[in-house]
């Protein structure tokens, strides 16, 4: 049974989700209220935050207080249907998650559709994971996770780096990814009623944006339609009750197929992105700590108590 601090979380974002699907509503509006609603969130005792230029790309280091893995980095790529989501929306979420694994993230700032449609954001993940690499960190102690659209980038970004033989990260650690883009899945339809963070014409009216010109079903777009040869080890996390449970399980079991490492969980009564709602919600506290502890099994070292 969910905790009661999950449930009044739930109960919030049911309550707000209208300010997120206003029908007309320009982008510029849509971001500010995701502003207003998440980016004041605070950071866990000891963050210390750094914007850089990551090859022209904005970004920002988010580094905890103790450093457990030694010379290991987390890319994160923040979600918000390619369209909303920057890095002061996942700022709590990044000191979460450094926290709990003991490595400094980068969150990428990568460019927003509608003004940048596809493959704008997929460009700018690999500007800065190259960047990463030319600042001396070894791939094989680099991780790229990303939630929502951002795990569906985590996704594509791995695909190009196989495809332009670029080193290979670590690990890939998609939360709940956006993995199709033509809406196919059928959790679309049958969780519609239980998912209150997302809905099948909020992600609509965000595909159309960032697909523009391109299709919708190429492997750089919905990488559920991807041969994932060759990905390297996957934790892929999505809730039970999110319409994008399909996009997570489907992929899963495609990278299963094509041999590669891939752990999938799919977590009781849990919905899009619950690892957001900070280390006072239990689920989400559980939900960054094993995501850290797959982090820290795989590179060889123990996450700070």
């Amino acid at each position: 049974m969910a905790s009661e601090m999950f449930d009044a979380v739930v109960g919030f974002v049911a309550q707000t989700r209208d300010m997120l699907d206003r029908a007309n509503a320009p982008a510029a509006e849509l971001r500010a209220d995701m502003e207003s609603m998440v980016g004041a969130l605070g950071l866990l005792d000891g963050t210390t935050v750094e914007p850089v230029d990551a090859d022209g790309v904005r970004a920002e280091w988010v580094r905890p207080a103790v450093v457990g893995l030694p010379g290991a980095c987390m890319l994160y790529l923040h979600g918000g249907g390619y369209v909303i989501g920057s890095c002061n929306t996942h700022r709590a979420l990044a000191s979460h998650l450094a926290a709990r694994a003991g490595m400094p993230l980068l969150v990428a700032d990568y460019r927003l559709a509608p003004e940048h449609p596809y493959p704008a954001a997929l460009d700018d993940a690999l500007s800065a994971y190259t960047w990463l690499l030319a600042r001396g960190f070894e791939p094989g102690r680099i991780v790229v996770a990303g939630d929502s659209a951002g795990g569906g980038l985590t996704l594509a970004l791995l695909l190009a780096l196989r495809d332009r033989s670029l080193p290979m990260p670590a690990l890939g650690v998609p939360i709940s990814p956006w993995t199709d883009l033509t809406l196919s899945g059928e959790t679309m339809t049958s969780l519609a009623d239980r998912d209150p963070m997302v809905n099948r014409a909020g992600l609509q009216r965000m595909a159309d944006w960032y697909v523009d010109a391109a299709d919708p079903s190429d492997a750089l777009v919905s990488p559920l339609f991807a041969d994932p040869t060759g990905l390297p080890p996957l934790l892929v996390h999505v809730g039970e009750v999110e319409v994008l449970r399909d996009d997570a399980v489907q992929f899963a079991a495609r990278a299963e197929a094509a041999g590669v490492d891939v752990t999938l969980e799919v977590w009781p009564e849990m919905i899009h992105v619950w690892h957001a709602f900070g280390p006072a919600v239990p689920e989400s506290e559980a939900a960054v700590t094993r995501v850290a502890a797959f982090v820290t099994e795989r590179l060889g070292s123990s996450a700070p108590a």
